[in-house]
């Protein structure tokens, strides 16, 4: 569904003397799902309750030698922890007066193209969190906390989820080392557009094919060594590269977006539109970080 269906959509709905939410949602839902953001290359898990748990494992199984008819070494078992995370709720509001509805005239739908605007705004404020929100008390734990907070020690002799570059400038072969960290469990590397650019410089100066690839709902985007390359519109860094596996990138939905008209206290129509989300990184994601440019 493209943005002019849904304004279409919005049309419809608002024929009336009212919108219809039924209506709006599917629209808002579908046309935040075409957007070229990282909320939509993860993995997307509906989700019942508010809160849940992300599962890691901190040590493996031993194995040991032992001779013809020797003695079985003792048991031994994966250890693992547990984190805990509570569902977190993104809001945006918008208000229309009524005389810039009318205004608009034939020419175009101005609530229709504001709540466009919103829908956008609450999807693109969802990717960028996914890559950089800290966790605080109102929202969700991005990729790149996830990884420094949880994954910094958990893989015990199996590896370290930091690869920490000291200030040097970025090369392949760092670009390498992450991945060979990750045990090539990584089909996706989130960066800025930034880091992006500079990382195509390297690989054109070795004369290496710069190639794209498709990713969820149709988005074209430059690959290194076969792995996707997506950016976030609204990270700027100059020092970081996060590699993660999309099956382990969860964004549980307890509520998808949804539009609500609020109560009219003068001549507007005021409207939010919501979604309830949590966000859970699993299994070996790396962060590649401290380099420079």
């Amino acid at each position: 569904m493209d943005q002019l269906t849904v304004r279409k959509a919005l049309d419809l709905a608002s024929s009336g003397s009212y919108l219809i939410p039924e209506l709006v949602d599917n629209a808002i839902r579908d046309y935040a799902t075409l957007e070229p953001v990282l909320a939509n290359v993860v993995n997307r898990v509906p989700w019942a309750t508010n809160t849940y748990f992300i599962r890691r494992r901190d040590a493996l199984p031993t194995a040991s030698w032992s001779t013809d008819g020797g003695t079985l070494p003792a048991a031994s078992q994966s250890t693992y922890k547990k984190v805990s995370k509570t569902v977190k709720y993104l809001y945006t509001r918008g208000e229309v007066t009524g005389p810039m509805q009318q205004a608009a005239g034939s020419l175009y739908n101005a609530l229709a193209l504001e709540v466009e605007a919103h829908s956008r705004a609450a999807v693109e404020q969802l990717s960028e969190d996914i890559a950089t929100a800290s966790g605080g008390s109102d929202d969700i734990t991005g990729i790149l906390y996830q990884i420094d907070t949880d994954d910094s020690t958990n893989w015990g002799s199996t590896g370290s989820g930091t690869v920490d570059a000291s200030g040097a400038y970025l090369s392949l072969d760092m670009i390498d080392e992450a991945i060979d960290t990750a045990r090539g469990e990584v089909d996706l590397i989130v960066t800025s557009r930034r880091v992006r650019r500079a990382i195509n410089s390297l690989l054109q100066a070795q004369q290496q094919f710069v190639d794209r690839t498709e990713v969820a709902a149709g988005f074209r985007v430059l690959t290194y060594d076969g792995l996707p390359i997506v950016t976030d519109l609204h990270w700027e860094t100059d020092e970081d590269i996060l590699f993660i596996r999309r099956a382990d990138a969860k964004l549980l939905i307890h509520q998808d977006f949804t539009f609500e008209e609020l109560a009219k206290t003068k001549d507007s129509t005021d409207f939010m539109i919501k979604g309830y989300f949590g966000f859970a990184l699993e299994g070996r994601p790396v962060h590649l970080k401290g380099f420079a440019l």
